[in-house]
């Protein structure tokens, strides 16, 4: 990820510091953290699919939810 600079308001950067200080981190690794997370959840595929545990599918599949092929 290229490095950047991130603007945060006074009132949310509070935010982000009380929940950075209940994980023990910077409240700037946080919001890299929570920056992450978001770019994971864009970037979720069909090799997500595949971790499901046996018997859920991704509501996708229309194979698995007995649409046609």
């Amino acid at each position: 990820m290229n490095d950047g600079t991130v603007s945060v308001p006074d009132e949310q950067y509070e935010r982000l510091a009380a929940l950075a200080a209940a994980r023990g981190v910077s409240p700037e690794m946080q919001l890299v953290r929570l920056i992450d997370d978001a770019y994971e959840g864009l970037d979720a595929d069909a090799a997500h699919t595949e971790s499901l545990p046996l018997g859920v599918c991704d509501a996708d599949d229309e194979e698995a939810l007995g649409g046609e092929e």
